[in-house]
């Protein structure tokens, strides 16, 4: 069984429309790749989509192993690897 954990953080407009800020972590922060989080992720969220930001090296949030995913309220045109 996995103690990775998802917080809801809380609701902001963004340019993808309202978004849900999620945060992703473990007790004990440590690294998780990406299948990781997905799994755990489509496990509470099925069929829908998120986005998880680079920003610039002057807005860089990096203390912990913490996972930042904004939950779309529908899916962000554009982005989709498939069309």
């Amino acid at each position: 069984m996995t103690d990775i954990r998802i917080t809801e953080r809380g609701e902001r407009d963004s340019a993808l429309g309202r978004v849900l800020q999620l945060k992703v972590c473990t007790s004990d922060y440590r690294l998780l790749g990406w299948r990781e989080i997905w799994d755990v992720f489509t496990a509470r969220y099925p069929g829908r989509w998120a986005v998880q930001v680079f920003p610039p090296a002057d807005q860089l949030v990096d203390g912990k192993a913490v996972y930042h995913l904004f939950l779309c309220e529908r899916p962000p045109h554009g982005l989709n690897l498939r069309g």
